[in-house]
C-alpha cells in the first residue's frame, strides 16, 4: 500500500487521497480518514465506522494504530499552563505545552483592530486554574510545539540548546503532540492557536515542519486557521523563503532577534555569526505577508546584557524597515543556566518597552506562563534519555 512506511498521523489529506485511490476507493474517503485521525483522535481503522469494512481491514493490516510517543509526565502550573513530557520510541524525549488563553489574549491576532500605541503595557493576567469551578465555559489554549530533540544553535538563555541537537522529530512526532494535548485536555477545552516555539529550531527541520503544518492548518483535520499558527526562528533565510512559498505567507512568522548589534547578538546566540542580521532582515522583508499581517520580533531581555536603552534604540533602528510588532520576554531562569544570566529589572523592561512604543512599534511584554513547572519560554528541554524517575530533567 502506498505510504504504508509512514506513520498514519503524518499523512496529509493529499497523501490519504492517494492511498484510498490506489485501493480503488473514492478520494473523499481520505477526508473521512483525516477527520478520524485528527478531528476525533481515532488511530485504529477498525474504529472508523463510516468506512467500508474491507477498507478498514486493509488499512488495519497496513499501518500501526500505535503512536511513536507516549506521555511520561504531565505538570500543571499554578496559572493553568500544562507541560506534557513525551517519551519517544528511541528513548529520546521532548515536550509540548498548553497555555490557557486569557479573555484579552489578542496580541497575535493581526485581524483584530490594532491597539493604540503609547505607554500602556500588556496587562493580561494568566488564567488562575486549569479547571475553573464557577464557569461551564470551555477553555481555549495555545499549544506550543517542539520540532527537535535538543537544538543545534545553543542560544545561551535557552535550556533546549544546552544538550545540543540529538535529532529531528518526524512530522508524525510533531503531530502526535497535538493528539496527546487533546487527550490531556480531556474535553475541557480547545486548541485555538498553535505556536511552533518549543524545543528545537523549526526551520532547521523544514521538511517535517512543512508536512506537519499542512495537517495542522487543514480544517478537515480539525486544524486551526493558518493565521493562528506562528513559527519561530532565529533567522534561517532559506527556511523563511520555503515557509513563505509553501503557505503564501499565511503562516505567522516570529523572529528571535534579542539584540540588533552583532556583538551582543553573538553573545546570546553564538550561531548568529553565520547569519548576519542584515541577511535575515532581507529574508523577512521578502516574506509574502498578507495585508494587515506583521512579523513578530522577539527579544528575550537578560539583565545587564541586552536590556539597556542603547539596545532598545538599536532595535528601533533595525525594525524601521519591517512591518512588525515586538514581544519582550524577560529571561526565565532555569537550573544550570550560565551564571551571568539573570532576569532584567522591571524598570529596565518598561524603559525598553517605552522606547519601542515611542517609535511607533506595537510592543508587548510577555508575562511568564508556567515558570513554576519549567514550561515558560526558554525552559523546555529535549534529551536523549529519560531520568530514572521517567521525567525530563
Amino acid at each position: 500500500m502506498p505510504e504504508s512506511s509512514r506513520q498514519p498521523l503524518e499523512l496529509s489529506r493529499a497523501d490519504l487521497e492517494t492511498v484510498v485511490a490506489a485501493l480503488g476507493q473514492p478520494r473523499y474517503r481520505g477526508d473521512q480518514i483525516l477527520a478520524w485521525l485528527h478531528g476525533r483522535g481515532v488511530l485504529d481503522p477498525a474504529d472508523m465506522t463510516d468506512l467500508p469494512r474491507a477498507l478498514r481491514e486493509t488499512l488495519r493490516g497496513s499501518w500501526s494504530a500505535e503512536l511513536d510517543s507516549s506521555v511520561s509526565d504531565v505538570a500543571v502550573s499554578a496559572d493553568g499552563t500544562t507541560r506534557i513530557d513525551l517519551a519517544l520510541r528511541d528513548a529520546a524525549c521532548t515536550q509540548t505545552v498548553l497555555i490557557p488563553e486569557a479573555p484579552d489574549d489578542a496580541e497575535d491576532d493581526d485581524d483584530a483592530p490594532p491597539r493604540a500605541l503609547g505607554p500602556k503595557t500588556d496587562d493580561r493576567q494568566p488564567a488562575t486554574a486549569p479547571h475553573p469551578p464557577s464557569s461551564p465555559t470551555r477553555l481555549t489554549f495555545t499549544q506550543c510545539l517542539s520540532t527537535q530533540v535538543g537544538c543545534a544553535f545553543g542560544c545561551t538563555f535557552c535550556r533546549s540548546g544546552s544538550t545540543g541537537l540529538v535529532r529531528h522529530l518526524s512530522a508524525g512526532e510533531i503531530l502526535a503532540q497535538r493528539h496527546w494535548a487533546r487527550r490531556t485536555m480531556a474535553g475541557r477545552g480547545d486548541i485555538a492557536r498553535t505556536v511552533v516555539m518549543g524545543v528545537g529550531e523549526p526551520l532547521h527541520n523544514i521538511e517535517a515542519l512543512l508536512a506537519a503544518l499542512r495537517v495542522l492548518a487543514d480544517p478537515r483535520a480539525g486544524g486551526v486557521s493558518p493565521r493562528r499558527i506562528t513559527v519561530s526562528t532565529i533567522g534561517l533565510p532559506e527556511g523563511i523563503r520555503r515557509l513563505g512559498e509553501a503557505f503564501e505567507g499565511r503562516i505567522g512568522l516570529a523572529w528571535s532577534l534579542h539584540a540588533a548589534d552583532e556583538e551582543t547578538r553573538r553573545r546570546l546566540l553564538p550561531a548568529a555569526s553565520r547569519r548576519p542580521v542584515a541577511e535575515v532582515v532581507a529574508a523577512l522583508r521578502a516574506y509574502p505577508l498578507p495585508p494587515r499581517r506583521r512579523i513578530t520580533v522577539e527579544c528575550v531581555l537578560v539583565g545587564g546584557i541586552n536590556d539597556s536603552p542603547r539596545h532598545a534604540r538599536d532595535v528601533v533602528r533595525l525594525l524601521s524597515s519591517l512591518r512588525c510588532k515586538a514581544n519582550l520576554i524577560p529571561f526565565n531562569p532555569w537550573g544550570q543556566a550560565p551564571a551571568e544570566l539573570r532576569a532584567p529589572p522591571a524598570g529596565a523592561v518598561e524603559a525598553y518597552r517605552e522606547t519601542l512604543a515611542a517609535a511607533g512599534i506595537s510592543v508587548f511584554v510577555r508575562k511568564p506562563r508556567g515558570a513554576d513547572v519549567l514550561a515558560a519560554c526558554g525552559q523546555l528541554l529535549g534529551t536523549s534519555d529519560l531520568s530514572p524517575e521517567g521525567r525530563l530533567r
